[in-house]
């Protein structure tokens, strides 16, 4: 994800909350190895065999809640319950917590009433620092490095997002928080408790948990939003059979005037990343999800496969049909968003789930959210199923500095900082749920027919910038539309789980996958655009491959074998 960067703003002295949006240089990772961040600068110890998870406790009936009996299938909700409280007391016990944040939404006003709410009901002054994902990786970095780490730092160390955070935690600068989390500790925490195994376990960082993980679901990469109602269009009533099938739908969404404005100004897809609106292309012609183990331990990277290969000659034709926008190389996330809900892409990225749904404006030309948008279910490219991606099942993690859980009173300070979380994370339709997504009832947001309907003051909903936290609200389906909708997209998530194939390494650290993994991936999507356009020929993947591997692929793997033989 991308987004333009967002400036300063100091708002103490017009209000007592205290927001900032960070800027600042670059700061490299020499700079983040030169801070222990009030840690000891040791490297956690274990393997994730050895790891025992936090017991998951049996989500309690709510009204609406269809429960699946296929692990790891979210829950459906045909309504949207009736709020019921899970924290009885305030976690906090006054004071201040300060926190580091994602937010996808400018900062919030100074004066915000639903912010204020907030602390009176954590029963702590919350002072944010709300960052906006384009500028994740920098800012994480420089705030590390700085070593003054907010109470609540959310950390994301996916190679793409904030390579910097994983290498922090290998060098102590945060508290280690297994002991207070691990088996039976978490039911002191009920709420986490109900958080998935998967997401415990994918958050892990050698064997140890650092952080609290904002789950996800596991069916989510490769599923992205079709346009439906265009598909009819096209005389389609059936999920493409083959690839001849899907390049029919995506040409056609190009060439078939699909909004019926008598102009071709409509396209099938808005960007050319290699693991975005590309990923179900990837999944039809079997490309491994980022790494394939093989039977005798060894790894082989996606880009190194014939499969790859396959994929990549299906996609330059698809671009030299016309079937991206033409700027796809270079639209952000904000730009292909725009087009998307403009009436002008015929698939999002994007998986069409409760947050999803929540976040988006009305779409241009969509009548029936039920019936008009959908999944695309990527076919196998000769026909039959398709292997689709696992994802990691979490957006990064709510971690706690070694700072405070080395200081004096550092166990009570981790567990009111473990309680506050607590209530963070609240299950979907929880009174603490809806409070923290849609905010304060007749204010951010009201009820109509029992289901919360956001207001459409602009500034009513600009306070709820700093709510992004913990909560699992994307781990369940609750869809607009007939009552049995969210139900069926259960019944579909029950099919598509089980041909899910994850990551090996999903949940292993490589230090040279820390320090040369965003530069070696920016060079293979760069050198992957160039593919697609027509700068260089297909071909050329053989140097890129070998290029690579040179640069630092080889290390990666190496590393990447050498904890995968520890924890086997």
């Amino acid at each position: 994800m991308s987004g333009p960067g967002q400036d300063r703003r100091d708002l103490e002295g017009v209000s007592r909350r205290r927001v900032l949006s960070m800027t600042g240089a670059a700061v490299g990772m020499a700079a983040v190895a030169a801070c222990s961040g009030g840690g000891t600068n040791a490297v956690p110890k274990g393997d994730v065999k050895s790891l025992e998870l936090p017991a998951r406790l049996t989500p309690k009936p709510v009204d609406g809640q269809v429960l699946s009996s296929v692990a790891d299938v979210p829950a459906a909700f045909t309504r949207y319950p009736t709020p019921y409280r899970t924290v009885t007391e305030k976690p906090g016990s006054g004071g201040t917590v300060t926190t580091f944040q994602i937010t996808y939404t400018p900062p919030p006003p100074a004066d915000n009433r639903w912010a204020d709410e907030l602390d009176k009901r954590l029963g702590v002054q919350v002072k944010p620092t709300l960052v906006n994902p384009a500028d994740l990786a920098q800012k994480t970095a420089t705030v590390i490095a700085g070593g003054d780490i907010p109470d609540l730092f959310y950390l994301n160390t996916a190679t793409g997002q904030a390579p910097a955070a994983a290498q922090s935690v290998l060098q102590g600068a945060f508290t280690d928080l297994t002991e207070y989390v691990s088996g039976d500790a978490i039911r002191d925490y009920p709420n986490l408790a109900l958080f998935p195994s998967y997401a415990w376990k994918n958050a892990s960082i050698q064997g140890r948990i650092y952080g609290v993980p904002r789950p996800t679901p596991l069916l989510q990469s490769g599923i992205p939003t079709l346009r439906l109602d265009w598909m009819r269009k096209l005389g389609m009533r059936q999920q493409p059979a083959d690839a001849d099938e899907l390049f029919a739908l995506l040409t056609g969404f190009t060439g078939s005037d699909p909004n019926g404005n008598g102009k071709k100004d409509t396209w099938a897809l808005s960007s050319l990343q290699i693991y975005w609106q590309s990923t179900p292309i990837l999944n039809m012609f079997g490309v491994p999800n980022n790494w394939r183990l093989e039977k005798d331990g060894s790894l082989t990277k996606d880009v190194e496969t014939d499969e790859f290969e396959a994929a990549t000659e299906y996609i330059v034709k698809l671009w030299k049909a016309g079937a991206f926008h033409p700027n796809a190389a270079a639209n952000t996330y904000d730009q292909q968003m725009a087009l998307w809900n403009a009436g002008k892409i015929g698939m999002s990225g994007a998986a069409l789930n409760t947050t999803y749904v929540r976040s988006v404006p009305q779409i241009a030309g969509v009548k029936d959210w039920s019936t008009d948008l959908g999944p695309l279910v990527p076919p196998g490219h000769d026909g039959g199923v398709a292997s689709l991606y696992q994802s990691s099942g979490i957006f990064g993690m709510f971690a706690i500095p070694a700072k405070v859980g080395n200081s004096g009173k550092g166990k009570e300070r981790v567990k009111e900082l473990l309680r506050i979380l607590n209530y963070l994370g609240a299950p979907f339709g929880s009174a603490e749920n809806t409070f923290l997504t849609y905010g304060i009832e007749g204010w951010n947001y009201d009820l109509a027919h029992g289901a919360p309907v956001k207001s459409t003051n602009a500034g009513r909903l600009a306070e709820l910038a700093g709510q992004y936290f913990c909560e699992p609200t994307e781990t369940v389906l609750y869809l607009p539309g007939p009552p049995n909708r969210s139900v069926t997209a259960q019944k579909q998530a029950e099919k598509l789980i089980p041909r899910t194939v994850a990551d090996p390494t999903v949940n292993l650290i490589s230090q040279s996958s820390v320090s040369k993994g965003p530069a070696l991936q920016q060079n293979l999507n760069d050198a992957f655009v160039g593919i697609i356009t027509g700068r260089k020929p297909v071909s050329a993947l053989k140097e890129l491959r070998s290029r690579w591997a040179g640069q630092g692929g080889d290390a990666i793997r190496r590393e990447f074998e050498q904890s995968l033989a520890k924890s086997r």
